[in-house]
């Protein structure tokens, strides 16, 4: 008796094999204990490569396609984090159901309409795309604080900003990698989220102009961002933004309280 271990890698000796080359006591010669297991022992030449191991093979080039794969999807969900955590909130609220509760307020009610709180070096942005944006979707809101310039004169800077925030219908705080590394930045922020926690109303809408890296993202943004509140992420795809300046105006427009996203019962 022969035994051999008969596996895949001997594809190549049994088409030598079977032609032009035969094998003398064919019966004798078998697989081994430590062959794949139909073979075992079994005649050599009962082995039939292209129906054992197609299986194998087939296996050997999905591992490291399978490998590539989950790569690439860990990568894409990193990078797209933000934007998936928006959409399965959103998607939560759809399968759960939630209520929806107007409050009293009403823009007409406050001194001015809209806060946009941003960076200096922001500025280019918000002149070229979020002013005209707003201007031509919501027209009615004529009393529009943007940044600094336009703070409360003959106030300090700090109790301008709380007193801009506090009599704002709404507050745009727009986020970027240079606006997170600034103290007053942080403040002003601080202040926005301080009256989100008072009077318990969705009134701020936070807008990323950039990804930016978790060990970046300041503690009250990610405390923001965990609360599950609204927030919209800036791209530089056409229909992105459209989507972008649709979910903006609705933002503006609704008007909920913390508490009012609630299971249906």
């Amino acid at each position: 008796m022969n035994p051999i271990n008969c596996n895949c890698d001997l594809k190549w000796l049994i088409d030598w094999l079977n032609e032009p080359i035969g094998l003398i006591d064919k019966d004798k010669t078998i697989c081994s204990s430590a062959s794949l297991e139909p073979l075992r022992e079994k005649p050599l030449l009962d082995f039939e490569p292209n129906e054992l191991c197609i299986f194998n093979n087939g296996l050997l080039f999905l591992i490291p396609l399978a490998s590539i794969s989950l790569i690439i999807i860990i990568v894409l969900l990193y990078h797209y984090r933000w934007q998936l955590r928006y959409k399965l909130f959103l998607l939560k609220l759809a399968v759960v159901g939630y209520k929806e509760m107007r409050d009293a307020r009403d823009h007409n009610d406050y001194e001015f309409d809209v806060n946009i709180i941003f960076y200096d070096d922001d500025e280019g942005w918000i002149r070229e795309q979020l002013q005209p944006a707003l201007e031509e979707r919501l027209p009615q809101f004529q009393r529009n604080v943007f940044g600094d310039e336009d703070l409360v004169l003959g106030m300090h800077y700090l109790d301008s900003v709380d007193y801009v925030v506090s009599h704002s219908y709404k507050t745009i705080i727009v986020l970027s990698k240079a606006a997170v590394h600034d103290h007053w930045f942080i403040l002003k922020l601080r202040t926005a989220m301080d009256h989100v926690s008072d009077t318990l109303t969705e009134f701020v809408l936070v807008v990323f102009l950039e990804d930016i890296p978790d060990d970046e993202m300041p503690f009250l943004v990610r405390l923001y961002l965990n609360d599950g509140r609204p927030y919209i992420h800036w791209t530089e795809n056409v229909r992105g933004q459209d989507y972008f300046w649709d979910e903006l105006t609705k933002n503006l427009t609704i008007n909920l309280k913390t508490n009012d996203l609630i299971p249906n019962e």
